[in-house]
């Protein structure tokens, strides 16, 4: 019974509920929606699946660690995604600083596919969006966070939101129309 009340709550519920009563339940609900994409995530940045697994189970560590300081609740997948970020990109420059030289052959060097400039220019416009998302409406801050951050369907979100599935997917291109508008106007002023 408990499971079916949790798995019916937002991610932004769960993290209230995490954070106010320590609810270890509410946070393994979380884990279990999210470990598989954030792992992809790792994976796509260090191409290593166990670096991919041990940075995933780090990252929701560190999230359950520093919930408390979560002032928006309802960015909770964005910023366990930042902190997976931030994770990988700290462990690419470690291994970028510790690079060894290979016993195979004279000067090849591991796990030189990584470029850290371009990490860093992903890094910095992840940035940007999330400062230009606060400028947004709530109700279209959420339906791009429930949909690019928490991955839900056009249907499930016609289910949470009682519209239908063109009001839905206009919604979303009016969203996404505002923050690249936004995005671009912040680059012609920077």
């Amino acid at each position: 019974m408990r499971n079916e009340i949790l798995k019916n709550m937002t991610d932004e519920q769960l993290a209230i509920r995490f954070q106010a009563e320590g609810d270890t339940m509410a946070f393994g609900e979380l884990y279990k929606r999210h470990y598989s994409r954030l792992y992809h995530y790792c994976h796509t940045i260090v191409h290593n699946g166990e670096e991919a697994a041990d940075l995933t189970q780090d990252s929701f560590a560190k999230a359950a660690e520093k919930i408390q300081h979560l002032k928006n609740p309802a960015l909770f997948t964005s910023w366990l995604f930042r902190i997976a970020h931030n994770r990988c990109i700290d462990k690419a420059k470690d291994r970028q600083r510790h690079q060894t030289v290979s016993s195979d052959g004279p000067f090849q060097f591991a796990d030189t596919e990584f470029d850290l400039e371009s990490a860093l220019a992903k890094e910095s416009d992840i940035d940007r969006i999330a400062l230009l998302m606060q400028e947004l409406s709530p109700e279209a801050r959420t339906i791009l966070l429930a949909k690019y951050c928490e991955g839900r369907s056009i249907h499930e979100l016609t289910e949470l939101w009682g519209i239908s599935e063109s009001a839905v997917k206009m919604r979303l291109a009016r969203a996404r129309n505002r923050v690249l508008s936004l995005y671009n106007r912040n680059r012609v002023a920077s």
